[in-house]
């Protein structure tokens, strides 16, 4: 696993041994991120990467000029590994690796909005309709939700869905606070 593109481009990043994670792809990676540049400038934006895992998504986003990244994951062995990451990288860039349970953080936060917020829960997990309708209100008025899933899961009719493409298994669902009549 490496990052992709911008200033850590082609740097490696470790990833913990077993199966804690389900690291998204560098083919599903690059696809997030054309459809994410497509229609947000990364310059210096806040990035909030939920299911973090090794922090490859929201590093990703560092990499390409976001300017603070907020991580969240339940694992402990993955947030160390997603700390050790960023480390490797540059011991400055300004992020924060949170060890939380995602849907218990997200109804604490009231006051923090973020331009970016990427997800990759694991597949098949109960709620992620409700992830949904919590994630949306922390998003700036032009920011983006980008949802990792499983291929069967369809948002379509959400009322800040914009688009979903598909990639073999899985797909990638952008949302956006704009789509809101």
């Amino acid at each position: 696993m490496r990052i992709i593109a911008g200033r850590f481009k082609r740097r490696v990043l470790a990833a913990p041994t077993g199966t804690v994670t389900r690291p998204t792809t560098d083919q599903m990676r690059e696809a997030i991120f054309n459809l994410v540049t497509a229609r947000l400038d990364l310059d210096q934006i806040a990035v909030l990467d939920l299911f973090s895992g090794t922090g490859a998504l929201g590093l990703e986003a560092m990499s390409r000029g976001a300017g603070h990244l907020d991580g969240i994951e339940v694992s402990a062995a993955s947030i160390k590994v997603a700390r050790a990451n960023a480390f490797s990288l540059d011991p400055k860039m300004s992020v924060r690796f949170i060890s939380a349970d995602v849907y218990r953080w997200i109804k604490q936060q009231k006051k923090e909005t973020y331009q970016l917020i990427l997800a990759d829960p694991p597949y098949g997990q109960p709620g992620i309709e409700l992830l949904l309708e919590e994630v949306v209100p922390l998003l700036s008025p032009k920011g983006l939700f980008v949802l990792e899933h499983d291929r069967q899961t369809s948002f379509q009719d959400h009322e800040s869905f914009e688009v979903t493409r598909s990639y073999g298994k899985s797909s990638v669902s952008l949302f956006s606070p704009q789509n809101v009549k």
